[in-house]
């Protein structure tokens, strides 16, 4: 098992990407166009644009451990707008029992950017998005991790945790896993265990649960069904 170190030759494409990142596009003597009034908790579920995220990793540790993917799907009433995954070099090895779990390998990763390559973009496609996180409390403290021990800034999106809206939801699944949800809800949006594909899987079953609750009409019944908003 080799260590998937980074190229050093993509030294010189992270500081290409995090100084554009910084100039965000803007020519000099441009002004900006003005950024989009964020939702507000009686902003109609219709109208709130979501991003439904996920990260794999390594394993659990945060200070061992490492981010080896993340996916996002941007979705606005009931329709998927995007979707996007970044493989990321975790500059480690991957554990066998890790790799078992979301199949991911040294291999798949060798070529792959650095985290600080990936953060910019990743917080570029969340940019105006509410986010829903399964067991969130998991992929916030990575990304925080990642993103602290690098001295990257990081995102000011409310995050609202799809385990806790969905134990509220579906009190009477015998599992509130997605794979567990998934089966109870007889729902199939692909595999399980890859960042796009279990973000999906959130995306999917809220449209499911928001079918059953239609009293969940605007972000802050959404907000007070998930036990509140939290941030990174």
């Amino acid at each position: 098992m080799h260590f998937p170190f980074p190229n050093p030759n993509r030294v010189f494409r992270a500081a290409a990407v995090l100084l554009g990142w910084i100039a965000c596009g803007a020519h000099a003597g441009e002004p900006l166009e003005p950024a989009a009034s964020p939702p507000t908790r009686h902003t109609p579920i219709s109208e709130v644009l979501f991003a439904a995220f996920d990260t794999e990793t390594t394993g659990f540790s945060l200070d061992q451990d490492r981010i080896v993917e993340i996916g996002v799907v941007t979705f606005r009433d009931g329709e998927v707008l995007e979707r996007k995954s970044w493989l990321v070099n975790p500059g480690r090895a991957i554990p066998y029992w890790a790799e078992r779990v979301h199949h991911i390998n040294d291999d798949m990763v060798a070529d792959e950017p650095p985290y600080e390559e990936v953060h910019p973009e990743f917080v570029e496609f969340i940019a105006d998005a509410v986010l829903l996180a399964h067991n969130a409390r998991f992929d916030l403290a990575f990304i925080g991790a990642e993103a602290r021990r690098r001295g990257l800034p990081l995102p000011e999106n409310k995050v609202l945790d799809t385990l806790t809206l969905f134990k509220a939801w579906f009190p009477e699944a015998e599992s509130h896993s997605l794979e567990g949800l998934a089966q109870f809800l007889s729902a199939d949006s692909g595999g399980f265990h890859r960042a796009e594909g279990d973000s999906m899987y959130v995306f999917t079953l809220l449209q499911m649960g928001l079918s059953r609750h239609p009293h969940v009409s605007d972000l802050g019944h959404l907000e007070k069904a998930a036990g509140g908003a939290k941030g990174f």
